[in-house]
């Protein structure tokens, strides 16, 4: 009878135990997080959760969970972190060298010497012991100009190391290191500064997907996406620069019919020419209501629903966001 107990004790145990997916943790659907004091910027998954201090840091948590284990390192789940962080007045080499010996009981690799947002940067590795859930990570350090920024990916285990390895990559290789806005005398931007930021604010060459309901598109992976309803919203720096899709009802128009009643009720009567998007038959039309900016509306139809890809971007940058996208417009794919 003792040994049935026994047996179903361990059985019922095992049964409420359960044991950790360590399939590979992809990116997914990513958000550029863009400091205000100091301008440094990063991808992380959008869905994981996010703590800042402005010009100071900013980590992403795999989950709620994660950041308490990463807080109290005894309570949560083995999750991962990625961060970022910035310090002005200092070097690489002491904010390194001030990190090494903040955290007892961490024991460090040799450093690496690499690249961090283009800029030379130092990388050092470190963990907390050999057991198979230690605290374990790298941070890579470079500076520009004043200031010195950091990037961290840590989990526990290394085996959680190559779980989150894809997630940690891509917040890597994304990071824009911060530097220091300079006003002229009369707090204006010089226009070393302004050219700066018209840069960061262009749409980057690679791209990333995004699934809407009953299509695809693919946009700049330097800008956020914003839903609602049944409309998307893709936005870097520059406001108003943006691609949206817009999801709707044809009423039983055909794609002809349904262009020209929108010209004439949003665009003015502007005219509608014959495109493709997609490998699918599809309308345009080139409209500009403000004062500075271009734009651009197609038109693709799929049965009872008609889909819009509004493009708008400033004139003065044409050549930077222009080409861009329409690039993502010409990616729109029907499902």
């Amino acid at each position: 009878r003792i040994c049935v107990m026994m047996f179903l004790a361990l059985f019922i145990a095992s049964c409420g135990s359960k044991e950790e997916d360590m399939t590979p943790v992809q990116p997914g659907e990513t958000e550029v997080f863009k400091d205000q004091v100091y301008k440094f910027s990063f991808k992380a998954p959008k869905n994981w959760v996010a703590e800042s201090t402005p010009g100071v840091r900013t980590a992403y948590y795999s989950s709620q969970a994660a950041e308490t284990r990463f807080q109290k390192f005894t309570e949560g789940e083995f999750g991962a972190k990625i961060e970022v962080g910035t310090k002005e007045g200092s070097t690489a080499a002491l904010s390194l060298a001030d990190f090494k010996a903040s955290i007892e009981g961490l024991t460090f690799g040799a450093d690496e010497q690499t690249t961090l947002g283009g800029e030379p940067a130092t990388k050092v590795t470190f963990t907390q012991g050999e057991d198979e859930d230690t605290y374990i990570g790298y941070r890579i350090y470079t500076q520009k100009d004043s200031v010195v920024t950091y990037f961290e990916a840590a989990t526990f285990g290394k085996k959680r190391l190559d779980k989150y390895k894809a997630v940690f990559e891509l917040a890597e290789k994304s990071v824009i290191p911060g530097y220091v806005l300079k006003l002229r005398a009369d707090g204006q931007m010089d226009s070393t500064t302004l050219a700066k930021l018209k840069e960061e604010a262009t749409p980057s060459d690679r791209m990333s997907a995004y699934n809407g309901s009953g299509y695809s598109i693919s946009y700049p992976d330097n800008f956020n996406v914003r839903a609602a309803g049944k409309s998307v919203t893709f936005e870097g720096d520059w406001k108003g620069a943006s691609i949206r899709v817009d999801a709707i009802a044809s009423g039983g128009s055909d794609l002809a019919k349904f262009a020209d009643e929108n010209s004439k009720k949003a665009y003015g009567g502007a005219a509608v020419s014959n495109a493709t998007i997609g490998g699918q038959p599809a309308k345009v039309i080139n409209y500009s209501m403000v004062s500075g900016v271009g734009s651009r509306a197609y038109f693709v139809m799929n049965g009872e629903t008609a889909y819009r890809i509004t493009i708008n971007w400033p004139k003065e940058l044409e050549g930077g966001f222009k080409p861009a996208f329409e690039k993502a417009a010409s990616s729109f794919q029907l499902k």
